[in-house]
């Protein structure tokens, strides 16, 4: 009873208000109204808080109502109550959908208010705009009308019937609704449009799709930069093509993927998806078109300036989604969308300098770039408030999608993926046009390299032929220079007449390292009586060097015993170390050489059995008949160089008793220095394994034992070089 009682004030309220406001006049639907139009002239409006009137509270104050026109901006901060009457002039009973999501207000719940003064709420239409049980009901992944409120709802007006709705509207934080005058749909109409519209969404996708797969081809194929920053951009480009929502609303992936009523950042997940994708597909474009037109070596500075872009866009992106601004949505786009212009048309400004300095798939870019700049500054310009191209298109057929901002962007994405195809194509043709000439050019230079390498080693052969000739007989006339040097060197040894009567037994080894050696033995000459003088000397260096030096000690020699051999062993040392010294001009202060020798000198008094003997790092070795072996050391100077002997190092003179079977040894340490043997690291033969060999071997002719020592040597060497000049002088008195 009191609810009937409610109802009758109610009604009698809107006579009231109705005949305060004046006869509202209801908005004729007919056939000549397009499938989407809206009240622009009738509609009236009242203001609320957040927290206002009920609709119940509402209704009665229909007198309070204003024309729409009366309101000059829309706050986001409240919420609105709209008034309209809906007239059905069609001559059947039909459908329609009241969208205020369409006109930008992110909240809408729809009453429709019986002449009886009932009011009954509207159901609301879902995530998708026409009447959701059409399509909803097929895909079970799609929100339910009760999970989210899409801004619209769906009722049926009977023929040549007139119908009541009010609405309360909320705007989103970062937009304001753009209008009062929500959009009426002939659904029946809308349903038909839609399915073309999804089928030119399939199809605009589809081909995104298959430029992902051939640009990813491209990938795997030639594996470089930009290739991978086209295939990058294209899947951007793909999944920002199906998160646009096109003339009905509805993103292409909800058939798929259920977003429901979640949020992600300040925002629905639905909308969240689409932004970031937006914003994703504007940066790796940006990137690939600098890779594509390399402006890192040719304009570094704007390489340099879109990277700085790129960074602003990422944090407007983040900002836009995470972070609550109060700032109206289209300053805050326009903050990005701008700049986004300037970049794109600097490009494009670069692009044709890059064309200018030879490029040529330049131009391919340039094509590509036309109708994506085109509908992004119509985009631009759409927020800015200025009137698209698309908007004089008529409300019909293809006009009809056009109309669509997000159809003209999906359609610009394509026909740059399209174009921009062909210029990646051109790019990889270039390259291997590119490559092929450079491959070219490189065989012909190789080729010419060769020719000119040809005749440089046949002119250079000619001169190494001339030069190898000169040298054989360079290198021949040394060789025998050599060679009969080593004759006079051996001819300069003592002959047989001055051994002769003078030792038991005798023998020698005498082994340059070279050729020709710095080591010599000596014996004074036969026509002196009495006793005679043997001398072992090993001169500094080897080779030519040596073999001079030894010429010079063996005349000194000579020079010294001259007359007799009456001159002490030691005397006669240091007369070797003046001669030589005075030979070398040693004895001046701005000589060059500093050279010199280590002797062994021994007068041999037979009639005695007396040796004096006097050594200069040069020892005597005496094996007695038992075995027993006797060093005598020598004094640790050497003869003729620049210092000169103190007097406490000279020569010391020793007398050496013997018999007739004593066996004298002398060497140079070209012998014992030598290095060899098996062990890891080579150690020199030294003194100890020569001594041991002579006691093993005293007993044998002397001629054997120089054999032993050569055999013992040569062992011992193995694969080592030889060091030194090698002598030896084994004898008995």
């Amino acid at each position: 009873m009191r609810f009937a009682l409610l109802k009758i004030v109610i009604a009698c309220c809107m006579l009231i208000s109705l005949s305060a406001i004046g006869e509202p006049t209801p908005y004729a639907i007919d056939s000549s109204t397009p499938i989407i139009s809206s009240d622009k002239k009738n509609i009236v409006v009242k203001e609320d808080s957040i927290e206002g009137f009920s609709v119940q509270q509402v209704i009665l104050k229909l007198d309070q109502f204003k024309s729409a026109s009366t309101v000059k901006s829309i706050d986001y901060k409240k919420r609105y109550w709209v008034s309209q009457l809906i007239a059905n002039k069609l001559d059947y009973d039909n459908e329609f959908t009241i969208d205020a999501g369409a006109v930008g207000w992110a909240e809408s719940e729809h009453f429709l208010v019986g002449n009886d003064g009932s009011i009954r709420a509207l159901n609301p239409g879902g995530i998708l705009t026409p009447k959701y049980n059409y399509v909803v009901d097929l895909s079970p992944f799609v929100s339910k009308p009760s999970d989210a409120n899409s801004g619209s709802t769906t009722l049926r007006i009977p023929k040549n019937t007139t119908v009541h709705i009010v609405s309360r509207l909320t705007s989103h934080r970062f937009s304001a609704g753009r209008s009062f005058s929500l959009n009426i749909i002939d659904t029946r109409s809308f349903l038909e449009i839609r399915r073309y519209g999804l089928y030119l969404q399939g199809a605009m996708l589809g081909i995104l799709f298959a430029l992902v797969v051939f640009s990813w081809y491209s990938v795997y194929q030639y594996r470089d930069w930009t290739s991978f920053a086209y295939g990058v951009w294209l899947l951007s480009a793909l999944c920002s093509g199906g998160t646009l929502r096109l003339h009905d609303s509805a993103p292409f992936w909800e058939f798929f993927v259920d977003t429901g009523s979640a949020r992600f950042g300040t925002m629905p997940l639905a909308t969240a998806w689409t932004f970031c994708f937006a914003y994703m597909q504007s940066c790796l474009y940006i990137i690939f078109a600098r890779s594509f037109l390399d402006f890192k070596n040719y304009f570094p500075k704007f390489y340099h300036i879109t990277t700085v872009f790129v960074i602003f866009a990422i944090c407007h992106g983040l900002t836009f989604i995470f972070i609550e601004i109060d700032l109206p949505t289209k300053t805050f786009v326009l903050i990005y969308a701008i700049p986004l212009l300037v970049v794109l048309a600097s490009i494009y400004v670069f692009a044709f300098k890059r064309l200018q300095q030879g490029l040529n798939i330049a131009k391919f870019f340039m094509f590509a770039m036309i109708p994506y700049f085109s509908f992004r500054a119509i985009f631009v310009l759409g927020i800015a408030g200025l009137p698209s191209p698309f908007a004089f298109f008529p409300d019909s057929g293809f006009g009809f999608f056009f109309r669509n901002n997000s159809v003209n962007q999906l359609l610009g994405l394509c026909s740059e993926a399209l174009i921009m195809a062909l210029a990646v194509i051109s790019r990889t043709r270039w390259m291997q046009q590119e490559l092929a000439t450079s491959m070219k050019s490189q065989k012909d230079l190789v080729e010419n390299q060769n020719r000119v390498l040809e005749a440089t080693v046949a002119q250079r052969t000619q001169e190494l032929e001339a030069q190898h000739k000169e040298l054989t007989e360079t290198h021949q006339l040394i060789v025998g220079s050599v060679n009969y040097a080593s004759r006079l060197q051996r001819g300069q040894l003592p002959r047989q007449v001055r051994l002769e009567n003078r030792f038991n037994s005798f023998d020698a080894i005498w082994e340059p390292r070279d050729t020709i050696g710095g080591d010599l033995w000596w014996v004074s000459s036969s026509q002196h009586s009495g006793p005679f003088v043997l001398a072992v000397a090993d001169c500094t260096g080897h080779g030519v060097p040596g073999a001079m030096l030894s010429l010079l000690v063996s005349n000194s020699l000579e020079r010294i015993y001259a007359n007799d051999t009456s001159e002490d062993p030691d005397s006669a040392l240091m007369s070797l170390d003046h001669y030589v010294r005075t030979g070398l001009n040693q004895d001046r202060p701005d000589s060059e050489s500093d050279d010199g020798c280590d002797a062994a000198v021994l007068r041999i008094d037979k009639q005695n059995h007396r040796i004096d003997f006097a050594g200069a790092k040069i020892g005597l070795f005496q094996i007695t008949k038992y075995g027993q072996i006797i060093r005598h050391s020598s004094s640790r100077i050497s003869l003729g160089y620049q210092e000169l002997i103190s007097e406490q190092d000279r020569p010391v003179l020793k007398t050496i008793k013997y018999t007739e079977e004593d066996l004298f040894v002398i060497v140079t340490d070209g012998l014992t220095d030598q290095v060899g043997g098996t062990a890891l690291i080579p150690v020199s033969f030294g003194y100890r394994r020569l001594e041991k060999l002579l006691v093993e071997n005293c007993h044998l002719p002397v001629e054997e034992i120089a054999n032993k020592i050569k055999i013992s040597l040569r062992d011992w060497q193995d694969k080592q070089i030889r060091r030194d000049d090698v002598t030896a002088v084994i004898f008995r008195l």
